[in-house]
């Protein structure tokens, strides 16, 4: 679709994020765009869109993306409720499945503030909320890259992603309401400090057992479990047994890290164990 087909629907007037909505039509809008800083028209009529648009002539690139950027930081910033994804325990080094923590749930805001700086950190969004704190990146043309992520890991602060990024169409308030309120697949968490806990508790009750090879075959010796066993000892193949295994929490290079001898593959599996056998 032509960049010019996209429709501004928020601009800044007087430095303030302003709706379509709310100005005059015409170039006595007041408004400029959030990208390049032209003056813009607002359009408005009975059989269209309401929307901002640059002059003949001139040809912004980036207007729509900072158009709608805005947009969404102006409704985070007066929502009242926001429903939050579902926390998941990904672990990043097997092929055990995802653990879910808690599902998707609506949550009321507290306090919300915009592009507050923490540390070398500037979030889009931080969310005040049950006397914790997140934040939310609105991803219109850049995603939080890798750099940003550890900085946010090492800061242990919880954070959602909203993909705006394949929204290539006019618009609507209502739509984007709805992708930044309501629970749908736009929204992630890119870091979950409750999640990370959970991590670190299954790599601290897990064993660390090496991988050994013996011919063409990879073993790990003493699987608590017994998936095999050669003359009395019990064994597992690491290919056949362990890569699919719940109790395989990790593997890397020459070792995994296995949780078979407490038999926790599960958060619920915790709640079973006294601090004492943790």
């Amino acid at each position: 679709m032509a960049q010019e087909q996209l429709k501004l629907t928020v601009a800044l007037k007087d430095g303030v994020i302003t709706n379509v909505e709310d100005v005059q039509s015409g170039i006595k809008c007041g408004c400029v765009c959030p990208a390049c800083g032209e003056p813009l028209v607002a359009k408005k009529g009975a059989n269209r869109i309401h929307h901002f648009a640059h002059s003949a002539n001139h040809n912004c690139e980036y207007g729509y993306e900072s158009s709608l950027h805005l947009a969404a930081k102006e409704i985070l910033s007066k929502a009242k409720k926001i429903t939050i994804p579902p926390v998941w325990i990904i672990f990043p080094d097997t092929n055990k499945n995802n653990e879910l923590v808690c599902s998707a749930r609506e949550i009321e805001l507290e306090h919300i503030e915009l592009e507050k700086r923490f540390g070398d950190i500037i979030p889009d969004v931080v969310v005040y909320a049950g006397g914790k704190m997140f934040f939310i990146e609105i991803y219109v043309t850049h995603p939080i890259d890798d750099r940003k992520l550890e900085k946010l890991k090492k800061a242990n602060i919880s954070t959602i992603e909203i993909d705006l990024s394949k929204e290539r169409s006019t618009m609507t308030v209502s739509k984007l309401s709805d992708l930044l309120l309501t629970d749908n697949e736009t929204k992630k968490w890119k870091y979950n400090a409750v999640a990370d806990k959970w991590l670190n508790k299954f790599y601290h009750i897990a064993d660390k057992r090496k991988i050994i090879q013996r011919g063409m075959a990879l073993h790990v010796d003493y699987c608590p479990i017994g998936s095999r066993v050669w003359r009395g000892k019990p064994y597992a193949n690491f290919v056949d047994d362990c890569l699919y295994c719940e109790y395989c929490i990790s593997f890397k290079g020459d070792s995994i890290l296995c949780s078979g001898r407490q038999r926790i593959s599960t958060v619920n599996d915790f709640k079973k164990l006294t601090n004492n056998q943790i």
